[in-house]
């Protein structure tokens, strides 16, 4: 009997050093955000037809994580992420990139809110449509702001009436919606993500030590 007691505390001994030296291998801190943030501007260097303010797609982000990776840290939110940013083959992508579409983006970028906006109308019936339309106009800017001049009419009013003849109502029309369009959307959600890592690592790492009974 007190053999075996003897031979149970010395298992509990060799796992408990064993834990201990599993915790003083794991890595103590992340890489610095500055070579996060220059891989990341270095990343969409690469595509040089991205200017500041233009919508990006998931095509351009994913193999970025791969890359981030590589440093040490990986994103555990990046499926989050990801979800995000819209894929290339989303109507307000299909219209933006288009040669129309590509003017008028830059002509409206800097406009608060207006990719969410774009967003929203690009999902409701025949705003695609619209929008395909819309960016032909030499001065299509001008319908897109957030509020327009008077007698200018939004990009609300070009939309199918309902069924009652009135201008339809597009839920959440000037609210965020919570998606990653830009290159500055994206920096700012791996800014959260990286100090949030930070945070999680620090809190873990100030857990007292296993100690053998």
């Amino acid at each position: 009997m007190l053999r075996r007691w003897a031979i149970w505390l010395c298992v509990v001994g060799v796992l408990a050093i064993g834990l201990r030296s599993l915790k003083a291998e794991d890595p103590v801190e992340l890489p610095p955000f500055t070579r996060i943030q220059g891989l990341i501007d270095q990343h969409f260097r690469e595509y040089s037809q991205l200017r500041a303010g233009d919508i990006i797609t998931q095509n351009e982000v994913r193999f970025l994580f791969t890359k981030l990776s590589a440093t040490g840290w990986v994103v555990e939110d990046r499926d989050e992420i990801m979800k995000r940013v819209l894929p290339s083959g989303a109507p307000l992508i299909r219209v933006l990139r288009s040669p129309h579409g590509t003017k008028f983006m830059r002509q409206v970028a800097s406009d608060q809110l207006i990719y969410d906006r774009l967003e929203r109308i690009s999902q409701e019936p025949s705003g695609q449509r619209l929008l395909t339309d819309l960016v032909k106009l030499p001065d299509a800017a001008r319908y897109a702001k957030r509020k327009t001049q008077p007698g200018v009419p939004d990009l609300i009013d070009f939309l199918p009436k309902d069924r009652s003849g009135k201008t339809r109502r597009v839920k959440d029309y000037d609210k965020a919606t919570e998606n990653i369009y830009t290159i500055n959307d994206f920096n700012k959600a791996i800014r959260r993500s990286y100090y949030a890592a930070t945070a999680k690592l620090r809190a873990a790492l100030a857990i007292e030590p296993i100690t053998s009974p």
